[in-house]
């Protein structure tokens, strides 16, 4: 299984964030940078574990935006053996 990292500190606007989601993921040229197509991106990979490194810069600079991003992948990691998600030092609260 394929370990994808991502860092939280490259993600502090919405254009850095899905900038950093695309080329860290490799995402299609396609890719609609924003939360659907995100959804449906995790959604066609497979076999990969992604960490997420400072999730909180990410938080504190995207807010409600953020934990969408966290939720969109916590959800794409549901019931999935062929994809894991982690948000790495995650502050809960």
């Amino acid at each position: 299984m394929q370990e994808i990292e991502l860092d939280g500190r490259r993600m502090d606007t919405r254009a850095l964030a899905h900038a950093h989601l695309k080329r860290q993921l490799n995402l299609p040229a396609y890719y609609g940078n924003n939360l659907d197509a995100l959804a449906d991106c995790l959604g066609e990979l497979s076999d990969c574990a992604i960490v997420l490194r400072y999730p909180n810069a990410m938080l504190n600079a995207l807010g409600p935006y953020g934990q969408q991003i966290l939720k969109v992948f916590q959800q794409a990691s549901l019931g999935r053996r062929d994809f894991r998600f982690r948000a790495e030092g995650l502050r809960q609260g």
